[in-house]
């Protein structure tokens, strides 16, 4: 045998005296060992240490020493019926256990003689290679058979009806897909055309009919198409002719859901990218290093960008000279954040600043994992010019609210100014009279007379006397104060009522809150204090980086609400009302207080004070916009507008502003405190 040939196993099974005999048959195992070299020749002397070794390794040929008698019985019955083969020697041929032994199953019988060890090798050999052959067959039999079962049970499983035709077109086997789908019993398809079980749309759509004749001619090849049944079921139709015979395989795939899959999802790409394109809003995907991956047509022209240069860029080009790390898209890469409506600037490439609102949610993949962020980018730049007209007609409306009062407040000054410009025309008369003697007096001292002197002396005497100048140039005198009192009253009014009309600048400056709210209280006091007491506490409070005219806006409209709600309590009996106005530092940052004793906000109206269009008032009195428009502003400054009410007792706003980290937050020049101060006509 070749070094490469397997192993081949033998035992010898043999008796004890045998070994080492001088017969023949106690050299049976060297007699083996000139079969090759690659030999494993085991020598055991019972049936059961044969039988173990048998079925622990695969065993190519048992050598069986008669002289084991019962032993050797044993251990054909045990390999009768599973090999491997055993070939029975014995130094007695005559004897009848040799023919008992041929039918327990022995495969030959060799003689001990003069040419036992040339016959016992050939005779090994050839039960070796029959066994071998036989094994090998067993083996490639299993895996037909396996592979049988494997293809039975991949037929059955596939989701696809599967028939096999024969060459006449007729049903040979189909799979329980088959008979799911067209509703046939499996038992009664075979012998069957398959146009009598497919439904008829099916098979003379053409589609399936050709291909069959296609490929069940000679040779014709395989197919594949798609055919449909009505208008709500399709196929795709595959064909394969099986080998010579003639037979064919048909696959029907029923791709209906999977056809409506896609095209509902062709839709939707085409419904988000219609929806994504039209956005007046810019939107801007980005990946975790904030490089943009994706961005719309609105976009490019939010960020002045030439059409397609936006894709790779860094999105932090945009915002010069802040840190990546303090925009609200970083946050949301770093923590998953979500952001809505925020509000910052951009830098265009032109240098040009765009006020946007920002919202931005974090980009996940199937594993929930972050790997970018999607981000709105809305153009504030309109919005701000409308919030700044809606802001300047509130205060329009305001003042003409507060017309009547200012009118009055003007006219007080005005009457007297008058009163006195007429006084003083008549005592000007009346000193032109004294300035005539005195000139008349003048040319008599330069003629010398001393008569004339004197009677002009004793006439200008008289004339003082009967003007009482001395008293006419003390009212004189009274009149111009009282008159120069009046008009710096009335330019202060002037002053102040430009101050509040005037347009906001549109961005954010350093502040004193008291001057704000004490400018904006002498404008309305001039409607108030016939009927409200003015109670100031001004508290030394830092600088706040603000909209000042908006603010003035918000104090306004609190002052308004207030007087409003006093009148409507003290309307009938004629009582002096109360507003104070209060302001402190507190927990980083400034409040503003207006407290008023008028008629009180009840309780269910509480909650909706602060909603657009929402009012108390009679019609032609409140347009239910001042206190949403004041809510929006103080949200805008970061800050909070409470109020806290009892019916019949008054109510109490409190306005709370932050101070804008690293700004200049020192007590403003020139602030008040007038802690404690009284304000009554």
């Amino acid at each position: 045998m070749s070094q490469s040939a397997p192993l081949v196993r033998i035992i010898v099974a043999q008796p004890r005296h045998r070994l080492g005999s001088p017969g023949p048959l106690g050299g049976t195992a060297r007699v083996l060992e000139h079969l090759g070299r690659e030999m494993d020749i085991a020598i055991v002397h019972d049936a059961e240490t044969c039988l173990a070794r048998a079925a622990g390794a695969p065993t190519d040929l048992v050598v069986l020493d008669a002289g084991l008698e019962a032993e050797g019985d044993r251990i054909l019955e045990a390999l009768r019926a599973s090999g491997p083969p055993v070939v029975v020697v014995t130094d007695r041929p005559e004897d009848e256990r040799i023919h008992a032994a041929f039918r327990n199953g022995a495969a030959d019988c060799v003689a001990a003689g003069q040419d036992y060890a040339r016959v016992l090798p050939i005779v090994a050999l050839e039960q070796i290679r029959r066994w071998r052959e036989t094994v090998e067959r067993g083996q490639v039999e299993q895996r037909l058979r396996d592979l049988e079962r494997l293809g039975d049970a991949i037929v059955e499983a596939i989701p696809a009806p599967i028939a096999v035709l024969s060459a006449e077109g007729r049903v040979v086997s189909a799979n329980p897909e088959f008979a799911r789908a067209f509703g046939v019993s499996l038992d009664a398809v075979a012998g069957k055309p398959l146009e009598h079980l497919v439904p008829e749309e099916l098979y003379e759509s053409g589609v399936l009919r050709l291909l069959i004749a296609s490929a069940a001619r000679a040779g014709g090849g395989n197919g594949v198409d798609r055919g449909t049944v009505g208008r709500t079921r399709r196929f795709d139709v595959r064909v394969r002719r099986l080998g010579e015979g003639g037979g064919l395989l048909v696959v029907l795939w029923d791709v209906t859901e999977r056809d409506q899959l896609a095209k509902r999802l062709a839709d939707l790409t085409r419904y988000n990218e219609n929806v994504i394109q039209n956005l007046n809003s810019a939107l801007i995907v980005v990946d975790r290093a904030g490089a943009i991956t994706f961005a719309n047509q609105a976009a490019e022209g939010v960020f002045a960008a030439e059409p397609g240069t936006l894709r790779g860029q860094l999105l932090w080009d945009w915002f010069p000279g802040t840190s990546p790390e303090k925009l609200l898209v970083a946050r949301t890469l770093t923590e998953g954040v979500r952001h809505r409506n925020a509000e910052t600037v951009i830098t265009r490439r032109d240098g040009s600043l765009l006020p946007i609102g920002v919202s931005c949610a974090p980009l996940t993949d199937a594993a929930g994992e972050r790997i970018g962020a999607v981000a709105i980018f809305e153009d504030l730049s309109e919005l701000k010019e409308l919030q700044r007209a809606v802001l300047q007609n509130e205060k329009m409306a305001s003042i003409g609210q507060l017309a009547a009062g200012v009118a009055h407040e003007i006219n007080n000054p005005m009457g007297f100014i008058h009163a006195n410009l007429c006084q003083m025309t008549e005592y000007l008369t009346d000193v032109r009279r004294v300035w005539d003697e005195v000139v008349r007096l003048q040319e008599s001292i330069a003629g010398g007379s001393l008569g004339e002197i004197r009677r002009q002396s004793l006439g200008l005497s008289q004339l003082v006397r009967q003007l009482d100048v001395e008293y006419l140039v003390g009212d004189f005198a009274k009149a111009l104060r009282e008159s120069q009192e009046g008009s710096e009253r009335i330019r202060h009014i002037v002053q102040d009522l430009r101050s509040f009309s005037r347009h906001d600048p549109g961005e954010r400056t350093l502040a004193d809150l008291n001057e704000c709210l004490d400018s904006t209280a002498s404008i309305a006091w001039a409607m108030m204090k016939h009927s409200v007491v003015l109670r100031k506490e001004y508290r030394d409070v830092p600088r706040v980086r603000c909209y000042p005219m908006q603010l003035k806006q918000v104090f306004m409209n609190l002052l308004v609400n207030a007087y409003q709600a006093i009148q409507e309590r003290f309307a009938q009996s004629g009582e002096i009302g109360e507003i104070r106005l209060q302001t402190a530092e507190r927990h980083g940052g400034v409040t503003v207080t207006v407290t008023d004793n008028g008629i009180g906000i009840r309780p269910e109206h509480v909650n909706r004070i602060f909603d657009p269009f929402f009012t108390t008032k009679e019609v032609g009195i409140g347009t239910g916009l001042g206190l949403s428009t004041s809510f929006s502003i103080v949200q805008r400054h970061g800050g909070t507008l409470k109020v806290e009410s009892k019916p019949g007792e008054g109510s109490s706003f409190e306005l709370f502003l932050p101070l804008a980290a690293g700004d200049e937050t020192g007590p403003a020049d020139g602030g008040t405190s007038a802690a404690g101060g009284a304000g009554r006509a």
